[in-house]
């Protein structure tokens, strides 16, 4: 049994020991914080991140570098995050309801919403759709009379195949009663420039993604799929003006981040803090709202559960994609 004045100082040194380490313990990022983006570059999952990587540092302690990992509409990227180590090192950004999509409409699929932890809501970016300045359609009423003339031959870009400008297009085609040709690429980027380059007539792009194409005068936006007019583009009409007809926006992208499932609470904690304060950030905000990204902040509990329900929304959608 050891004597008081032999204990003291042992229980001191046990103390000092456990305070020295403590530190270490919870230090955290530790180096670099990649963020995967299942998109190719100059799309708006693309955009939102490089922008926000820019500035978040500050309130991060550590830089956020971009990953793109391409491929069929999500499916490769999420299924690399999914199993990366749960550290909080990696995270990634998740863009509803396309990664729902890709989940419930596909076989063998090796990830589900279960295998990702929610970290942050970051924005919210409707449907444009857009035509190339150069071309002869100038307004909506153009396109309707394009598409009545050759039912199922005018080519529309969009991400895809069964993403959320996908599920667009066909809520678009279904209300209004219309038929196209819907071709596929692997993000805004490549969908605007298949635009550009007439390989489609017509595109439905993310807001975001179209914006620097619309001030550089280079394509045309015909109507902004949205209940309410984009703060970057109030001259741009809303679909349902312009057709008389109420069209569902199903395929507004709402963009997140997310990390693998199981990063401790604490580390959750440090990531969901860092991307609040990055979002009331006033150099951050005003370049956002200057390229079209509207930020809607959202914590890790309530985007988790916003989420789960916009899943269970999604399978309503999934006889309509088949």
């Amino acid at each position: 049994m050891l004597s008081r004045w032999m204990a003291a100082p042992l229980i001191a040194g046990l103390v000092l020991a456990a305070g020295a380490s403590a530190p270490a313990a919870q230090e955290f990022p530790d180096g670099p914080v990649t963020m995967v983006v299942p998109f190719s570059t100059g799309g708006g999952n693309d955009t939102v991140a490089r922008l926000m990587g820019q500035y978040i540092e500050e309130y991060l302690g550590a830089r956020l570098v971009v990953q793109n990992q391409p491929g069929a509409s999500g499916q490769v990227g999420w299924t690399s995050l999914a199993g990366e180590e749960p550290d909080g090192q990696t995270i990634g950004m998740i863009s509803s309801p396309s990664i729902f999509l890709v989940e419930l409409l596909r076989e063998n699929v090796a990830f589900t919403l279960d295998d990702f932890q929610a970290i942050a809501r970051i924005q919210t970016d409707p449907i444009i759709i857009m035509v190339n300045a150069s071309g002869d359609m100038e307004d909506f009423d153009a396109l309707v009379a394009k598409l009545e003339e050759a039912p199922g031959e005018v080519n529309v870009g969009g991400d895809g195949p069964q993403s959320n400008v996908h599920l667009q297009v066909v809520a678009f085609e279904g209300a209004l009663d219309l038929d196209v040709n819907f071709v596929a690429y692997s993000g805004s980027g490549p969908s605007a420039e298949a635009l550009l380059g007439n390989e489609v007539d017509v595109a439905f792009l993310s807001a975001s993604s179209a914006l620097p194409f619309i001030e550089a005068g280079r394509l045309r936006p015909l109507a902004l799929i949205s209940d309410q007019p984009h703060p970057a583009m109030p001259d741009v009409p809303l679909l349902s003006d312009v057709s008389g007809v109420d069209v569902p926006a199903v395929g507004t992208a709402i963009r997140g981040v997310i990390a693998p499932a199981g990063v401790p609470a604490d580390r959750v904690a440090v990531l969901d803090e860092a991307f609040e304060a990055l979002l009331q950030d006033e150099a951050f905000a005003a370049r956002a709202t200057e390229i079209g990204i509207v930020t809607n902040f959202m914590g890790a509990d309530e985007f988790g559960a916003l989420l789960s329900e916009l899943r269970e929304q999604s399978r309503s959608y999934v006889d309509i994609m088949r």
